[in-house]
Order: C-alpha cells, then structure tokens, then sequence
C-alpha cells in the first residue's frame, strides 16, 4: 500500500530473481526466485475476488515456501485473516494438485506477523493461526480417498514476526535482515516435541518443497499451472450482488414460466397424444401460439429482472430463452414432423386419386402433369407452416433443411409413384401382350394341317408351309406384336416424365415377361390333350379328305394301307419339328439374346424379383439357349407318338369296317326264294293302286329320312308323341269316370257325395269285395 496516495502498489503477480547474495551475515541460497501477488484487501477490486483466489492458488501450487503477511490484530479474526480466501484456496488446491501425500511435493506456509508488539508472545499467535488452519481443513471438501487428510501431510508452518517498520524502524530492518538469513537449505532435526519452523535447522529451504523444476522449463509448468486454475469454475465465485442477482432472476424466471407452461402444456400433450398413436397431427395455429408465449414471457422477465446485476441479468435471460426455445424446439420440430409426414401421404392419395379420375374419364391422364401440380401444392402448404414457426432472431427456426428435406422425400415419392405406375402400365401392355399372343399364336398351331382345300398327304416328303415355317411364323407375330407394345410403353412413359434409364428397363422386362408368356401359350398348345387332338386333326385331314379337299367314300378296292401309311408318316414329322423352336432358315433357335438384350444399367434387385430365369441370357439359370428353345422332351415325344399311333389306327380300323360293311354280297337264292314266298303280296299290292302309291309315298319318305340321317330324330319324336297321347287319355278317362254317373255304374263305383270324399271297399287278391273283418284281422297280424 503507497502512503502518499493509500493505494494498491502490486497488481498482478511479479517475479523476480533474488539480487541479495547475504542477509545478516548469513550466505543465501543462490538462484531464489521471488513472486510478488496482489494482495487481497485492495480496494481496486473491491467485491471481485475472482483474481485475488486466483493468484493466490497460484503461488501456493508453484511456491516452496509461500510468506503470508498478516498483521497481529488480525490474526483471530475470520474476514480479517482471509480465512474464506485460505478455504477456497486450499479446497481447490487439493482437487486440482494434491493428489495423495507421498507423491506431491510438500510446501512451507510461512507466516509474517507485521507489527508485532510484544504483548502477544508468537507462541500464542503460532498456536492459532494454526488452529484456524486445522478447522479449515477439516471443514473442506475433499476428493475421494482423501477424506482422512490433515493438513499437515501437505503443508510444514513457519512463523516470523515484525516490528512496527515507522515507530520500530531499526528493530524492522534488524529483524529483516534476520529474516532474508533464514532463507538457505535446511533439514529437519527430528527432535521430540517441536512442530512447524522448530524443526527445521539451518534454513527454510528442505529438499522435500523442492519441485524439481529445470529453470528453462519453468514458464512452461507456470503456464500449465495457472491454464488449470483459469479453467476451474470453482474459484468463480459470485459478489454479493451477484447472488442477490441470480436469486431474483431465477426466482422471476420461474414465476413467468408458469404462464408459459398454461399455452404450451397443452400442446405438447396433444402432440404427445398423436405420436403415442402414431397419427400425424398438425396442431393448427401453433406457431401463433408459441410465439406469443415466448414473446410475453421474455417480456415479463425483462420488465422485472432487468433492475438487478446487468451481467446476471443477462446471463440468466439467455438461459430462460434456451429454456424457452428447447421446449418450443421440441414442440415445432414434432409439428414439421407431422406436417411432413402428413404432406407426404396427401401428396401420395392425391396423385392416386387424380389418377385414378383420369382413368375413369377414359384412361386419358398425364402423370407428370399431375405429380407436378400437386408437388407444388404440398410445398406450399409446408412451406406457410414452417414460415409460421419462425422466431425473429432465432437461428433454429429457420427451417431451410427441413424445407429441403421435405421436397427431397416428395421427390423420391414421385419416383415411387412413377414407378409403380410404369409397373401398372407394364402390367396393362403385359396383358396386351398375352391376349394378341394368345389369339395369334393359337392360330397359327390351328394351321397344322386344318387346310381342308386339298391338304391332303403330300405325294413327296416336302411338308406344306403351313407345317415347315410354323416357328417362322410364331416368332414373326412374336416380335411384332413385341415391337409394337414397346411402342406403346414408350409413348406413354413419355407423359409420366419417366427417364430413359427407367424406359429401358420398362422395354428390356417387356421383353423378358413376353417371352415367358410365348412360352406359356407354346406349353398350354403342346399340351397332352391339346397337342393329340391336333396331331389327330392333322391326321384325319390327311386321311379322310383327297388332294381337292373331298371327303373320301371308302371302297374295298382302295387302297386304304397305303393312304393310312402315307398321312400316319406325315403327321409323325410334326413331332420333331414341334419338340424344339427352330426357324426353318437357319435350323438353329431364333436370336433370343439379342432380341432380349443386355440388362440395362440401374436394374435393382426388386426389378428382378417377378421375372423368370431365361436359358441362355440369365448365367444363374444354369440352362443353354438349346434347351431354353426345347419345347417337348424326349420322353413326351415317345410318349406322343405312342399315344398318337394308338388314335391313327383306331381310325384306321374304323374306315376299314365302313369299307368292308358297305359292299356286303346277298345270295342269288335269297332273291328267288324272296319271289316265291312274296308272289300273293306282291300281285295284292300291284291289283290296289292306291296300296301301291301309299307303299311308294313310304318307301320315299323312309329313303329320304335315311339318307339326310333323319330316322333317328323322327324314331325319337314318335316315341315321345306316342308316350304323351297315352298320357293324356288316360288323364281324360279318368276325368270321364269321375265326373260321369253312367261310368261309375258301369265300373260298379258309387257316387260321390262331395267333392273331398271318395268311399273305397277293399278288394280281395281276386277283385272282389272282401270282409272287413278279416281284413282288420290280416292288418293286425301283419303289424
């Protein structure tokens, strides 16, 4: 302290090198370096002490022997002596540098008491300071494993005192002078009963304080030292202001959050609610609502806090806003949350619904047109909502991200959509596919042999073309109708906006699901059944009908073998040729790998997952083009040719029995024997011409019904006349005898006394009345 102006002469911390090399005679230790400290009692600082801990923790962690001046009438004292600054000081010291008393080297508190006048002995002030001291340790908080410790397993005590330095100028420099002499090595004597500086002999300096610190190394641990004590938060300790500060503010702040919580409560469980039910909920008006909370609760936080502590008050207005924010964060990004799940499947059911409007209407839509239209109205509406949770001033509402996340989502969406979309028009040109195949590719195997305009069995072994170029034929229609469907995909693709990668993909599937349904239809005709019945068409045609296409009378003169053999053979030549696809031209398969193409790039896994492997293109299949292209096995065609052989012969058979039965020779005698038995009919009819034109009229009519196949049909018509004329007589006789008296006398039946009773007798095994009584007696015997 200056005496000319009273005030702080110190400030900071000053270090400097020992230039005294003798004090009282005594040699001094070489190389002392001396730390000056602010003291702890300016007024400069006034109520801040952040420093004054500081520096003093500082010097007690760096320091071998740590003088603290005290002056005598207040030693006792708690404020006077520092005693609070002493606690915090140590407290902190420990945490941060005393890890346990073996390692860490020990420190000398040496204490100077100024202005000692005598009264007092230094025994007495000796006893306690160090009594003070003991109760401060004791009293600190201390880390774990530590909680035992005494202070003097970390610390040895000196004590020193000083004459008044202007009433007691000599005895001060005196005592001075004795003073720097004691500041050379010392050791320790050991004797019984000596505690702090009566131990030590010989000087101040033991080996223990030393903190083998290299000199040029020093200003790198004095830094590292005083990093820790800048960062350690416990030696941030609040004025009194301060504390009265933070005590109001937090009091207020949690009196305007009430009101905060009356608003946002409820929309936070309501949100809450709708998550729990997994329902995306857009609570309307919320950003209105929150904004206004927040804005009157910061208000009521400013008009009432704002007369304290500036610093705190600023503080403790940005924690109530991070408070305020965190809840309003949390509530904002579940309604844009919701908002975006919410617009998303809108999004989605409206694209659907605007198709499906188009299809109705007659199947004339544009899906692009569409998608884009309602992108741009979804966008809109997330976009007012986000505009209507911003917070002026706040960076985390500016939902930007989410704007763009959102629009990101709605585009994969419409990709989605694209895509199932193409999947439904493939599915729709699939089907298209399968019913022009079906229809074409059925004709052309009705053409096996079906011409009935002179397509008989050819004289040579050269088969018709309708035979021969049957493959030529299937897969020409095949790769038309193909063509053209792609067209068709191509064109309507084009209005979804769909890219060319996805096109080709479209295109290259066609392909592949085409095939397979050419193979299905090729199946569904080779058939057992189907196949037979064609094989046995072909067979007839050739069999039954001439080169002119006229149906043959068989003969026995004919030669019904060899036109047998002849249409047998040739239809057995359609086998080979429709167990594999072979064009005629090549007699090879048709260029199905190249017809179907490569695999376009961007096929994923999921465009795979319904097409059916493909011998020849798909390597996993493990088959070759060979037997992608058989389309009966080696066992079926035996088993084809067996089976039809069977058939062959049965119609040959048939035909053979017709020949043979039609030409049947009568006997000469049969005639003669016939005129002699028939002579009296035969002159009987001549005689009646009206007999003889009625026989002639019968004879033409039978003829004619034989020969138009019609005897049957008449046969059957007569019966059926025959059966319900009896029908109806006898419903008419019996209608006579019921409703005629003379009848009923005649059938012995008497009258009728109503129309609902009937008088029955019972009649005997011979017609005849029987006896009651015997009767009742027959009943009772045959129950």
């Amino acid at each position: 302290m200056s005496e000319t102006e009273r005030r702080q002469t110190t400030k900071g911390i000053w270090m400097s090198k020992n230039k005294r090399e003798t004090s009282a005679g005594t040699k001094m230790s070489d190389n002392i370096l001396v730390m000056d400290v602010e003291g702890t009692d300016g007024r400069e600082r006034g109520e801040d002490q952040d420093f004054e801990r500081k520096s003093a923790l500082f010097a007690l962690a760096t320091s071998e022997v740590l003088i603290v001046n005290i002056w005598e009438h207040q030693v006792g004292l708690y404020q006077g002596a520092n005693m609070g600054l002493l606690k915090t000081v140590f407290e902190v010291n420990l945490q941060l540098f005393l890890k346990d008393k073996q390692s860490t080297p020990r420190s000398l508190l040496f204490f100077v008491i100024r202005d000692h006048l005598g009264t007092t002995p230094l025994g007495n002030l000796r006893t306690t300071l160090i009594q003070d001291l003991t109760k401060i340790w004791s009293s600190i908080s201390k880390p774990q494993g530590l909680e035992g410790s005494r202070i003097e397993d970390y610390f040895d005590f000196g004590f020193a005192a000083l004459p008044h330095k202007i009433l007691q100028a000599d005895k001060f420099t005196e005592e001075v002078q004795k003073l720097g002499s004691r500041f050379t090595a010392g050791h320790r004597h050991g004797k019984p009963g000596l505690h702090g500086d009566q131990e030590l002999e010989g000087g101040l300096f033991l080996p223990e304080y030393h903190r083998r610190i290299p000199a040029d190394g020093f200003s790198v641990y004095a830094e590292g030292i005083w990093d820790q004590i800048v960062n350690n938060k416990d030696l941030d300790l609040p004025t009194q202001q301060e504390l009265l500060a933070q005590f109001r503010c937090d009091e207020i702040s949690r009196e305007v959050l009430i009101d905060f919580d009356v608003v946002v409560t409820p929309l936070e469980e309501k949100q809450s609610e709708a998550s729990k039910l997994g329902v995306p909920t857009v609570l309307p008006d919320l950003g209105l609502a929150g904004n206004d909370a927040r804005q009157k609760c910061i208000k009521a936080f400013e008009v009432q806090a704002s007369r304290y502590h500036k610093g705190v008050y600023a503080r403790k207005r940005h924690e109530l806003e991070g408070k305020i924010d965190t809840r309003l964060k949390a509530l904002y990004q579940g309604q844009l949350a919701a908002a975006h799940k919410a617009g998303v499947t809108a999004f989605g059911e409206a694209v659907a619904n605007k198709v499906k409007a188009g299809q109705k209407a007659g199947g004339s839509y544009e899906f692009a047109e569409i998608v884009a239209n309602e992108k741009r109205k979804t966008l809109d509406i997330f976009g007012v909502e986000a505009q209507s949770l911003l917070i002026e001033g706040v960076s985390w509402t500016n939902f930007e991200s989410q704007l763009k996340l959102f629009e990101k989502e709605l585009d994969e969406e419409s990709a989605k959509l694209r895509k199932e979309e193409m999947r439904r028009l493939a599915t729709r040109v699939e089907r298209w596919v399968r019913s022009r195949l079906g229809d074409a590719v059925g004709l052309e195997f009705n053409k096996l042999g079906s011409g009935r305009a002179g397509g008989g069995a050819p004289e040579t072994g050269e088969k018709p073309d309708s035979e021969k170029d049957l493959w030529d034929r299937v897969w020409k229609v095949f790769t038309g109708i193909v063509k053209e469907a792609e067209v068709r995909f191509a064109e309507r693709a084009k209005s979804f906006d769909a890219t060319q990668e996805e096109v080709e993909i479209g295109t290259w599937r066609l392909r592949r699901k085409s095939w397979n349904a050419l193979r299905e239809k090729i199946e569904e005709e080779v058939m057992e059944g189907n196949i037979l019945l064609k094989l046995r068409e072909n067979f007839e045609d050739k069999f039954r009908y001439d080169e002119a296409g006229v149906p043959r009378i068989w003969r026995p003169s004919d030669d019904i073998e060899g036109i047998y053999t002849k249409a047998r053979e040739s239809t057995l030549t359609l086998v080979p040729l429709l167990s594999r696809f072979r064009l005629s031209e090549t007699y090879g398969p048709p260029d199905l790998p190249g017809f179907v193409g490569p695999q376009p790039n961007g096929v994923q896994a999921s465009d795979e997952e319904d097409l059916t492997p493909i011998g020849g293109i798909d390597e996993e299949d493990g088959k070759s083009l060979e037997e992608e292209m058989t389309v009966l096995s080696e066992g079926k065609r035996q088993d084809l040719v067996v089976r039809f052989k069977k058939t062959a012969d049965g119609v040959y058979v048939e035909a053979k029995r017709g020949a043979i039965g039609g030409v049947a020779q009568v006997p000469w005698y049969f005639y003669g024997l016939l005129l002699a038995l028939g002579w009296n009919e035969i002159l009987t009819v001549l005689r009646n011409p009206f007999l003889c034109l009625l026989i002639l009229v019968i004879a033409g009519g039978t003829y004619v019904a034989y020969t138009l196949n019609l005897l049957g049909p008449m046969l059957s018509m007569g019966n059926a006349a025959m059966t319900q004329g009896v029908e109806i007589a006898k419903q008419q006789l019996r209608d006579f005898i019921a409703n005629s008296d003379t009848a009923r006398q005649a059938v012995g039946m008497p009258a009728r006394e109503d129309s609902d009773n009937i008088s029955m007798d019972t009649l005997d095994s011979r017609g005849k009345k029987a006896n009651t009584t015997s009767t009742e007696k027959d009943d009772i015997d045959d129950i």
